[in-house]
């Protein structure tokens, strides 16, 4: 099953985020695995202690400690969780700064459902996930 994991210190965004992916869902009658992380520290933890992958991960860029960036390097430089599709979902200007991790998209918060659409579709569309 496709795995998504949503990664962002703020419990509003990521209520927002997952509830257009349900809306996705819905629409195109699928089902996703999805994790929700409240920090960077979080997320590459239960990457290591449960051995998850994920096919899709959005990251909030500013976190109390580790950023999304560097959050993005860690998952990078594992040879296990390096092919995920990252998506920074951030309210920085400057995306420049993200590019060095090749992530899929980056977006501006708050997202809509046609960017959380576009983005799913994207993804789906890789030849990995073309029998969902």
């Amino acid at each position: 099953m496709f795995t998504i994991g949503i990664c962002d210190d703020r419990p509003l965004c990521r209520l927002l985020l997952e509830a257009l992916i349900h809306l996705y869902e819905e629409e195109k009658d699928v089902l996703f695995n999805i994790y929700e992380f409240s920090s960077g520290e979080e997320l590459l933890e239960e990457i290591e202690k449960r051995g998850l992958v994920f096919d899709l991960l959005f990251l909030d860029n500013s976190m109390k400690k580790l950023t999304g960036l560097e959050t993005a390097r860690q998952i990078r430089q594992s040879e296990s969780t390096s092919a995920c599709s990252i998506v920074f979902v951030t309210s920085a200007d400057d995306h420049d700064q993200f590019m060095q991790v090749r992530p899929l998209e980056v977006v501006c918060k708050p997202c809509t459902q046609g960017c959380i659409e576009a983005i799913l579709e994207k993804v789906l569309a890789k030849p990995l996930f073309t029998n969902l």
